[in-house]
């Protein structure tokens, strides 16, 4: 089972990487971005946009892995108080 979720992602990842490079070659209008301090180098449109998409794809992936890292923190933490308090339960004597 293991072995066809893996094929089925190394399917979609070459889909996806054909795809985007038969974007960028159908949308091959030189561009030169002006950023603020500076400008760019003339890119195709398609490979700028793959840039930026790439970029935003890392950027909420880096946001959401430091929220998963807060739960993360968060669960640990109650995960040792309820076992600090379990085992005083069992420490405590019967009456």
């Amino acid at each position: 089972m293991r072995a066809i979720w893996l094929l089925i992602k190394a399917l979609t990842a070459i889909a996806l990487i054909f795809a985007g490079a038969v974007f960028a070659l159908r949308n091959d209008q030189l561009l030169n971005v002006d950023f603020i301090l500076f400008q760019s180098v003339n890119i195709s449109l398609g490979l700028w946009l793959l840039i930026f998409l790439a970029l935003g794809v890392f950027l909420g992936m880096l946001a959401s892995s430091l929220i998963i890292a807060s739960y993360r923190r968060k669960l640990a933490r109650l995960k040792k108080e309820t076992q600090e308090r379990d085992s005083s339960e069992k420490l405590k004597p019967k009456t």
